[in-house]
């Protein structure tokens, strides 16, 4: 999961590059094989990815259900057998056409291994047209290509060999699936496709070995410590633009940022950030390779980093300078630049304090999340205070409001299975029974805390027995409101307090999504007053008025919008208390 790309995308920086992706040997076989559901989509629109596979009926497959989805980046896969020639070739069509390769079959050696012989085995052959990358973009004036897949059963190297001129001219990262043993007879082997790519000054960054080890048939054990024997794994390669002495024309800002984007969505996240480091503190005059705020931002959803001061780290005290005015944990001391009156001055940063939610006043708390800084602030509140995050950062908002108000007493959470309201209650003293009930066992229990697998609208727990009763984000996913608030005031004691949290947008959003099994029915303003007047019926009334207006759409495709969804929207809150 990328790490800095949300960031990126909100401030605008994303929409100044175009990425292009080449996918060869594109079948897609699982959903991991949508290169869109792994982070890519948020380069979109600028976004262009072209699969090849030799496969004809595939292609066709991929393109319709790209027209069915209705994307909005540029997507097509074309059924053409990539080589390091034009011409002919024979293609060896085995038993799982995922193993059919330009090479033949290495039966006679991989049948000592177990599984591979069923994989590997030879169907038929048939003759196919073959071309090369290169011939493909001059043909269709495709000057860049960013990234490569390769996935195409040996013939890894001699796609590359075909793609010389455009992986010189463009491309910034490659990730191929390589083999340590013969699959095929004659393929080119790991230390062949690595030595071709470090002459062209790529850096080997990984080999990511998942289930491409085997176990020879003839053993009936295996050591814990050495499963078997290395076959296959996938290698993945990115240029290094900012090494010293190097002379290449694609020493470019952009291409450093192209470079920043591929290592943070393929998870490198340590190399992301030095490249845009790099970039702030060499272009960083120019709006558009300042990173300082992202960079920031970024590091301010890790609570291990919050908790120890942001301040204190030496990348932040190195972007100083670069720290804008307006950043919500840094303020910059304004000074005049002689000779430059009209321009801002990037000035030293001042840190200040923005961490409380409160301070001799008690925040509202029958309200709308406005803006991603009211997360922030929520965020540094229940660090500074001893309290845990939650695991997605953006209900620190919910969390934090509700932790400043809960009162002693018993509680429950109807919705329980994270546990992080009921954690921040132990860890707040909070005196009483704590109870937790969903349709699924917690992540991780907590021994203070009596949990119930069950119904919220149908508990089975005693009458008038609960001081709080919490319900983050649950009520969207199926609840019948009438039930609900029958139970809870049920359940409540007199003068006891319900917090419900929820997804909400104005006009009204209906995806055709779910979430936890269930329907996800975000709520609208018809529909908050609809719970407002069910609860009112059952003696819950509101502890203040409801601030009805909105800010921004804050959770949004790349900011924790659920991956597909495509909408934006913010979280809503509301108090009752009993009678």
């Amino acid at each position: 999961m990328s790490f800095f790309l949300s960031s990126l995308k909100q401030s605008g920086h994303l929409d100044k590059i175009h990425m292009t992706i080449c996918i060869v040997g594109s079948r897609k076989i699982v959903n991991e094989d949508d290169y869109a559901r792994k982070g890519w989509h948020l380069f979109a629109p600028n976004l262009t990815i072209l699969g090849f596979d030799a496969d004809e009926e595939a292609c066709n497959l991929a393109n319709a259900e790209i027209e069915a989805r209705k994307v909005n980046w540029a997507e097509s896969h074309i059924p053409l057998a990539l080589w390091n020639t034009v011409g002919k070739q024979t293609l060896y069509v085995t038993k799982y056409p995922g193993y059919s390769s330009l090479y033949p079959p290495n039966e006679s050696y991989m049948q000592r291994f177990n599984g591979y012989i069923d994989l590997i085995q030879l169907e038929r052959t048939l003759e196919v047209k073959t071309t090369t990358l290169d011939t493909y973009c001059q043909a269709e004036e495709i000057n860049e290509i960013d990234f490569i897949h390769l996935d195409v059963q040996g013939g890894e190297l001699s796609v590359l060999e075909g793609a010389s001129e455009i992986l010189k001219q463009s491309i910034l990262a490659v990730y191929s699936e390589v083999e340590f043993t013969d699959i095929y007879v004659n393929q080119p082997l790991f230390g062949d496709l690595d030595v071709y790519l470090r002459n062209q000054s790529f850096t080997l960054f990984d080999l990511i070995v998942s289930t491409g080890r085997a176990v020879r048939t003839t053993s009936p054990i295996t050591s814990p410590n050495r499963p078997g024997s290395l076959v296959w794994a996938d290698a993945f390669y990115l240029r290094d633009l900012i090494r010293p002495n190097l002379n290449t024309h694609l020493q470019t800002p952009e291409r450093i940022l192209k470079l920043a984007c591929i290592a943070d969505v393929m998870d490198y996240t340590d190399y992301a950030l030095e490249l845009l480091e790099y970039l702030t503190l060499n272009y960083g005059n120019d709006p558009n390779y300042n990173f300082a705020d992202n960079i920031i931002e970024s590091l301010a959803q890790v609570p291990e980093l919050v908790k120890q001061g942001l301040e204190n780290l030496p990348i932040v005290n190195r972007l100083r300078d670069y720290i804008s005015s307006n950043n919500i944990y840094f303020g910059h001391a304004q000074t005049q630049i002689k000779g430059h009156k009209n321009r801002k001055p990037r000035g030293r940063a001042n840190f200040v304090n923005k961490s409380e939610i409160a301070t001799s006043s008690k925040p509202s708390v029958c309200k709308f999340l406005k803006f991603r800084d009211e997360i922030y602030k929520c965020t540094d509140y229940l660090h500074r205070n001893g309290y845990v995050s939650h695991n997605l950062v953006c209900k620190d908002w919910d969390i934090a409001h509700i932790i400043f108000d809960l009162s002693d007493g018993n509680l429950l959470d109807m919705g329980s299975s994270d546990s992080y309201i009921l954690k921040n209650a132990v860890l707040k003293n909070v005196r009483g029974e704590k109870y937790g009930i969903d349709l699924q066992p917690p992540d991780v229990p907590l021994e203070e805390v009596k949990y119930m697998i069950g119904d919220l609208m149908d508990t089975k727990l005693p009458d008038h027995y609960f001081t709080n009763i919490t319900c983050l984000s649950v009520i969207e996913h199926e609840v019948d409101f009438k039930k609900f608030a029958t139970e809870v005031s049920r359940l409540l004691t007199e003068a006891g307090k319900l917090y419900v949290t929820f997804d909400y947008w104005t006009p009204k959003l209906k995806p055709d999504f779910k979430l936890y099994d269930k329907l996800w029915n975000l709520l609208d303003e018809n529909d908050a007053k609809n719970l407002i007047e069910e609860c009112k019926s059952c003696g819950l009334n509101l502890v203040e008025p409801v601030d009805w207006s909105l800010g921004d759409a804050v959770i949004k495709p790349g900011y924790f919008s659920p991956p597909g969804a495509n909408i934006s929207y913010t979280f809503g809150m509301l108090v009752f208390q009993k009678n």
